[in-house]
């Protein structure tokens, strides 16, 4: 009796598993893309509460009120600082995410920027309107011109990073990548959404390309 596989059965059993596993990676990158923006919109609405919160106590209650950086809500509004940063970018190691924020504390505006790197893009309602005075600046609109018309329902803040890999930084990103060789593309998925935050509290997801901070404000 034959005891074993041939070499040609074995690779025939080879071949077959990586067809399946070839189907299943795609199911597989989904449903983890699916969970990842679950737990970021749940994020994303406990950081709208800690924006409100803020609001209350140094502003009037509007956008006006926001800190021009999250990471000032740490930690007296958001007491974990993970809840800043969107889980598919967590993924992609805490050596990474430990270098951002040490570069935050290196950094000569530290207690300016907060004690936290945020891989989210938050809106800056006054810079917005400064901007929009300038005659030489392209923002041709001002954020009171879209927060009198769109009132809680405005945008206040976005995760691209489910969509696009890597997040929206304002702070040598680029130059952590590059020393742990990340590739946080890698982890693009453009069929995901883009997250909005609003005013209201709201989350949503929109199914549409990235563009520039006014037409989300106005369009999305």
């Amino acid at each position: 009796m034959r005891k074993g596989l041939t070499l040609m059965e074995l690779l025939t059993v080879i071949s077959i598993l990586a067809t399946l596993a070839a189907l299943m990676f795609p199911i597989y990158i989904n449903l983890r893309t699916r969970t990842d923006i679950t737990i970021c919109a749940d994020q994303l609405r406990q950081i709208g509460i800690a924006l409100k919160m803020y609001a209350r106590d140094y502003g009037d209650d509007t956008p006006y009120g926001m800190p021009f950086y999250w990471g000032l809500l740490y930690p007296n509004y958001i007491r974990n600082r993970d809840i800043l940063i969107c889980p598919t970018f967590r993924k992609i190691g805490t050596p990474v995410v430990e270098a951002l924020n040490n570069l935050f504390q290196q950094h000569p505006a530290y207690k300016i920027y907060g004690g936290t790197w945020v891989s989210y893009f938050s809106v800056l309602p006054r810079s917005l309107d400064e901007s929009a005075k300038n005659p030489s600046s392209s923002i041709w609109i001002s954020f009171s011109e879209i927060y009198a018309k769109r009132a809680d329902n405005i945008p206040v803040g976005f995760c691209y990073v489910h969509k696009y890999g890597c997040p929206e930084s304002n702070l040598d990103f680029y130059y952590i990548a590059k020393i742990y060789s990340l590739n946080c593309h890698a982890a693009a998925n453009p069929s995901a959404p883009i997250l909005i935050l609003r005013w209201s509290g709201t989350v949503n997801a929109v199914y549409r390309d990235r563009a520039d901070t006014l037409v989300m404000l106005i369009d999305y």
